[in-house]
This record gives C-alpha cells, structure tokens and sequence, in this order.
C-alpha cells in the first residue's frame, strides 16, 4: 500500500512539473535561444523518468533521451551561429511573476484534483496498470493500446511544445535556422 502511494506521489510530482515547464514557454519576455533549450531538456529529463517508471524496459527512454539531446546539440551549433551574443536578463518582477503563476497555478491544479476524485482514480488506474505490466503475456506490439495512453499524448504535447519553441526562435531572430552565406 505504500508503494502505491509513493507511485501516486510520483506521478502527480512529474505531471506538475510538465505542466510547470509548459507554463515557463507562455511568458513573452523570455525568448532567449538558450532558454528554451533548456526548457527543452527538462521536459525530456522528466519525460523519460516518466516513461521509464510506466514501462518495465528503460530502453525506450534512453533511446528518446539520446535522439532528443542530438537534435538539441545539432540545434545549438545553429544557434550559436545565429544569434550573437545576447545577454539572458532575467529581473526581480519576472521573478516575481513566475512565483505568483505557480503559487496560483498549483492551487487551482490541486483544487480540481480534490474536487474531482482524481486522486482517487488515479490511484485505481496505476494500480490496475502494473497489475496488466506483471502478467506473462504482455507482448510490445500491444504498446501502443489503451494503457499507454498517457505515453503517446506526452509526445504529442512534446512534438508540439519543441515545434513551437522552434518557431519563437525563429520569430525572435527573424531568420531561418541555416545560415545562407553569400560570396
């Protein structure tokens, strides 16, 4: 029993900070390049210890870990390319802003969460998952069916957040990702 609820705890820590850096992108003053990467990687880091706490193998998440951080390197060359040397200011009111969202963000999050028994039902539906992932039967080409629902929903919500910080930076810069040279 208390290993469940550890793995409640858990769960609702990892989709509060998914959440949280999806919230970080929503501030229009920080388009810094850098800024956005490491965004980016955070959301990857908490995504493959998601990934890899639903699933009985880790080499899904290791592979997701490595393909995302290649293309981020590949990205960084072209940014440091691009853009000069920007100072990444951060002041006291942004400070400011980014603890008043979160204090009121979280609240409203474990409001709904109380009021709706999703804690409750959560609880039955990670129960009921690692029940079905301790058969014998349990075969890959069945990972794409109900109970990794959750799985593919985050990597679509992942494909659109890296789509859009890719568009702000282009935005930002008002030029294309490849540096064209002319001679």
């Amino acid at each position: 029993m208390e290993n469940f609820s550890f793995m409640l705890g858990y769960t609702l820590v990892l989709e509060l900070l998914l959440i949280l850096i999806m919230m970080f992108t929503t501030s229009s003053f920080m388009f810094h390049p850098l800024y956005l990467s490491m965004l980016l990687v955070s959301y990857i880091i908490i995504f493959s210890f998601k990934m890899s706490f639903y699933l009985n193998s880790y080499w899904y998440s290791y592979i997701l870990f490595l393909v995302i951080i290649g293309g981020l390197m590949i990205l960084f060359m072209y940014f440091t390319s691009l853009v000069n040397n920007q100072m990444f200011y951060f002041s006291l009111i942004h400070y400011y802003y980014f603890n008043f969202k979160i204090f009121f963000f979280t609240l409203f999050l474990f409001m709904f969460y109380y009021y709706n028994n999703y804690l409750y039902i959560n609880y039955f539906e990670i129960f009921s998952f690692f029940n079905y992932q301790n058969q014998e039967f349990i075969l890959y080409k069945n990972l794409m069916m109900d109970y990794s629902l959750s799985l593919n929903i985050y990597v679509v919500i992942y494909l659109f957040f890296t789509m859009v910080c890719s568009v702000l930076i282009c935005l930002k810069v008002m030029v294309p990702l490849r540096q064209i040279l002319k001679y």
